[in-house]
């Protein structure tokens, strides 16, 4: 607040602060414009930031890479799994279709997808042991798609924390992201190396390979923290040491936009001439006619 009031000659008259009363109104603008000027510069000198996922694949008793295929299922045609010791499974349907899981030849689930035209995913806990047998019959009376199969040898605390069992993992990025930069990959404590078997989906998520193990670095540039129109003088800006007096000069100049248009201007050419010394591009110029403001 300070150099804002000082930028814009607000801060004192013939050397003595001014009151609050007689600066109010820029008072009153600074934060709404101090918001805005933080977003719009850090799409100029960018904000880094990183958000870390782990992945450490689960086997699936199927087999290595085994049951990811979609397969169909017609009626009269069943497929039957036996496998031992299945304590956990992740599968996704496609249309009206019905799933038994038995426990040594005793039905324990039943699972029926009525949804059609796309995939859902059901999954789950078995309840049974390391020794039981376990049957699973993808059945029932109509034509459905199923894919991505995966039976493990483990349980989960909750029948949601059973992992997906896809060739690619999905991951949601957080919310306060603006553009992506890179991924680190780190195998194991001798590996840091650039990774670049992700995929990138509507700047929404990253996708990473499932059978890669590791913990991955997932490198962004975000947006500032939204300041609010009642934060106080002791709020920090969030932003780059480098970008705070450009963040001040651009809240300036909208602030005097309207009723002093000469500071406006003049501020508007400090802030050109400052930020093509912080970002060393020239390029960066003013394309409207400056007015010199003088006191």
């Amino acid at each position: 607040m300070d150099l804002f009031l000082r930028l814009l000659d607000e801060a004192t008259k013939k050397g003595i602060d001014l009151p609050t009363t007689k600066n109010a109104d820029y008072r009153d603008k600074f934060n709404y414009f101090l918001d805005y000027a933080c977003k719009y510069i850090a799409g100029i000198i960018k904000i880094p930031d990183v958000f870390q996922v782990t992945q450490n694949p689960i086997p699936n008793l199927l087999g290595l890479l085994k049951g990811y295929d979609m397969k169909q299922h017609l009626p009269g045609k069943d497929e039957v799994i036996t496998l031992t010791g299945v304590k956990s499974y992740y599968m996704e349907l496609d249309n009206v279709g019905t799933v038994t899981i038995a426990i040594n030849g005793v039905t324990a689930k039943t699972i029926t997808n009525t949804i059609k035209g796309t995939f859902t995913a059901h999954r789950g806990n078995t309840g049974a042991t390391s020794t039981d047998t376990v049957t699973i019959t993808f059945g029932g009376e109509y034509v459905y798609n199923y894919r991505n199969t995966g039976f493990y040898g483990y349980a989960f605390p909750l029948d949601a924390d059973v992992p997906p069992y896809n060739s690619y993992v999905e991951y949601s990025v957080p919310t306060d992201f603006m553009e992506f930069d890179t991924v680190i990959m780190r195998g194991d404590p001798r590996v840091y190396q650039n990774y670049i078997a992700y995929k990138w989906e509507n700047n929404k998520k990253v996708i990473l390979n499932a059978n890669d193990k590791g913990s991955f670095d997932v490198h962004y540039f975000r947006y500032p923290a939204t300041i609010l129109p009642t934060a106080d003088d002791a709020t920090e800006i969030d932003a780059e040491d480098k970008a705070i007096e450009l963040i001040v000069l651009e809240a300036g100049i909208k602030a005097t936009a309207a009723d002093n248009p000469s500071l406006s201007s003049w501020l508007r050419q400090l802030f050109i001439e400052q930020i093509q010394n912080v970002t060393n591009d020239s390029r960066i110029s003013e394309t409207t006619v400056q007015t010199i403001y003088s006191m």
